[in-house]
């Protein structure tokens, strides 16, 4: 491939100019070009370059050396030109829509007037500010009747007829209250009503309408007051409830609501709650001395550090539809009579002897002297199931305690382990189930035809 060549060193660009070596300084522009050269221009060249669009109507008698003049100081804005100028002041700049409408008279000058000092003049006939633009007070610009809000206002601001009126939290408590408002304020929310003071101290406060009739029915404790709620509906327990206060000489108050759930800590109380004397637990030897003086079968519940009150309430309503003659708790590390544990018997804790001691071992080795088989209900190594041991005669049910079940102690004192067949993937039943299926299986043994001996009909 042959080197390129420039268009001049070229045969077929110029006639007879093939070969001729460039002009020194390179290319060369139109205005640049001699006269003598072929495409060259009849006008000197100029020093000053191309010629900008305002030079090009400058004529020679204006350029007598022949150079282009400098560039004016400024572009000249249209009005500033010969057409279309419209004989137009050039000072001033481009004038402003707040300018246009201004006539020649008002500017004998000559010149576009300044921006006039009432402010932006808004479209139509509407008036502009009425003085210089205020940001201290707004409002006077704007021709305002009154003084603007300060931001939002609160709905007791509007209607009120001061502009500073007092807020509702901050007004003495009679003027809050509905139709004590006279400026139109709207009143403050009325303040929750406190709960009526306990009308008996000290006992407990027995809730829900089974547990208060069979503390009635029972009379094992005194019943001080019966509580029932505004618009507690009648029925067949509130009715017995009635009767019974009304032979036994207590006396019926009636409380709101709202009341009575301050009292028992919003526990389900059903619209009636009992003020009475605390639980009457029984003795041990009380329950030992029963057990020896029945003849034939009799049963004997040990509950070995049961915690929950729900539970325990459980395992006391079995007990006593079971016809049990006594039911032992220790004194630590388990619920008492509570209740709450009552709530959940049901009020069958009521017809039941429970005894509460430090030892339950010494309880038991009392029950053996009686004549009664221990039997444990536990799940551990060697346990028989339960269906496999006989339960004639005299026998002493131990339930374990729901986490732990039997203590080692208590453990030692068993003539017999029962344990429950489990087939499912959690290994354990609640304790108040488990006494439920052993106490009935002792029931059938025991012939459950036939009301168990040392037990009232």
């Amino acid at each position: 491939m042959s080197d390129f060549k420039k268009p001049w060193e070229r045969g077929e660009f110029r006639s007879g100019d093939a070969g001729r070596p460039p002009r020194k300084g390179g290319f060369k522009k139109p205005w640049d070009r001699a006269p003598r050269d072929e495409g060259g221009a009849d006008r000197p060249a100029r020093a000053g370059g191309f010629r900008k669009p305002w030079e090009h109507d400058r004529s020679e008698a204006e350029n007598p050396e022949g150079r282009a003049p400098s560039r004016p100081r400024g572009f000249r804005k249209p009005w500033d030109r010969d057409e279309g100028g419209g004989g137009r002041p050039a000072r001033g700049g481009f004038r402003k829509p707040w300018d246009r409408d201004r006539d020649e008279a008002e500017s004998p000058e000559g010149r576009a007037p300044s921006r006039p000092r009432g402010g932006f003049r808004g479209a139509g006939d509407r008036p502009g500010f009425r003085g210089s633009f205020r940001r201290d007070r707004p409002w006077e610009d704007r021709g305002a009747e009154r003084r603007p809000r300060a931001g939002f206002r609160k709905p007791w601001e509007d209607r009120a007829s001061e502009e500073d009126a007092p807020k509702p939290w901050a007004l003495p408590r009679k003027d809050r209250a509905e139709g004590e408002s006279p400026e139109g304020r709207a009143p403050s929310r009325p303040a929750r009503k406190r709960a009526a003071p306990i009308p008996v101290e000290g006992g407990e406060l027995v809730y829900g309408r089974q547990p208060v009739r069979e503390i009635l029915r029972a009379g094992r404790r005194p019943v001080k007051l019966v509580v029932l709620a505004d618009g507690v509906k009648d029925s067949d327990e509130v009715a017995d409830i009635r009767e019974m206060c009304e032979k036994a000489g207590v006396q019926i108050g009636k409380y709101r609501r709202e009341d009575l759930d301050a009292w028992v800590n919003e526990a389900n109380h059903q619209g009636v709650v009992a003020f009475c004397e605390e639980y009457p637990y029984a003795e041990v030897e009380e329950i030992a001395d029963a057990l020896s003086k029945a003849e034939g079968d009799a049963v004997v519940v040990v509950l070995d550090h049961v915690q929950d009150p729900q539970n325990l309430g459980s395992i006391l309503r079995t007990c006593e539809c079971a016809g049990v003659l006594g039911v032992v708790l220790p004194v630590d590390r388990a619920v008492g009579v509570t209740p709450a544990a009552v709530r959940a018997s049901a009020g069958a804790a009521e017809h039941l002897k429970i005894a509460r001691l430090p030892n339950l071992v010494s309880a038991l080795e009392r029950f053996k002297g009686a004549g009664a088989w221990i039997t444990g209900l536990e799940a551990v190594e060697g346990a028989k199931p339960y269906s496999e041991i006989d339960y004639k005669g005299k026998v002493v049910l131990v339930i374990g305690s729901e986490g732990n079940g039997i203590c080692s102690p208590v453990r030692a004192k068993c003539d017999f382990l029962a344990k429950l067949p489990l087939f499912g993937k959690v290994n354990s039943l609640n304790a108040g189930v488990a006494a439920a299926i052993a106490l009935y299986e002792i029931l059938r043994q025991h012939a459950a035809t036939s009301a168990p001996s040392g037990t009232e009909p």
